[in-house]
């Protein structure tokens, strides 16, 4: 869906679909995390993005029409809003847009290393071999209720094996406002990707 990257352009082929469907897309092509509400993608259609551009311009052409417009917590990780919620929150004199996206940032990081240390812990699902999408629901204490695989990772067991690592595990609570699910992506070990499974985690609670 994206191909190689030139002084900052990838080249996209990403057809028009089903939001949901196409920053999913996007987010597997480009290898960014993506933090967001999920109702806000339901019943939208993007008209989908071809041709060389940079990952701002490429997703900005997804979101062409659906009244959605994304905000970058980090260079690896977005969400979405709506330009109503963007307009408040820009115009709200007590905001904090740069701690907001700090916390945005940290919390993102905070709990891809979470849960990639839990999966450290799983031989058949050890991560750093594959690449797999998945969304997760946290309550505000920190607890992993649900996870949902967005595809496979290419052998049913690992599949069932992560799935059931990481449900009912802690991890840092949320911050205030963090949609749910938030989707994340796990990604092969590589140069831009390092993993390292000998950092010690905490026990199940």
């Amino acid at each position: 869906m994206a191909s190689g990257a030139s002084a900052g352009l990838y080249r996209f082929d990403i057809g028009p679909q089903p939001l949901s469907a196409a920053v999913k897309a996007f987010s597997d092509a480009t290898g960014q995390s993506l933090l967001v509400d999920e109702r806000l993608l339901v019943g939208k259609m993007s008209p989908g993005v071809r041709g060389e551009f940079t990952t701002e311009d490429a997703l900005r052409r997804l979101l062409a029409g659906t009244g959605l417009r994304e905000r970058y917590a980090s260079d690896k990780a977005f969400t979405l809003e709506s330009f109503d919620s963007a307009n408040e929150r820009s115009t709200n004199e007590h905001s904090s847009p740069d701690e907001s996206d700090t916390a945005w940032e940290v919390y993102g990081a905070s709990l891809q290393a979470s849960l990639e240390q839990e999966l450290c812990r799983v031989p058949d699902a050890k991560p750093g071999g594959y690449r797999l999408a998945l969304q997760v629901w946290v309550d505000e204490e920190g607890r992993v209720n649900r996870v949902r695989l967005l595809g496979s990772t290419g052998l049913q067991a690992r599949d069932a094996a992560i799935s059931q690592a990481l449900e009912g595990i802690r991890v840092a609570p949320p911050p205030s406002g963090l949609g749910q699910p938030m989707t994340l992506l796990l990604l092969p070990t590589g140069k831009s990707h390092a993993l390292h499974c000998d950092t010690p985690v905490a026990a199940r609670g």
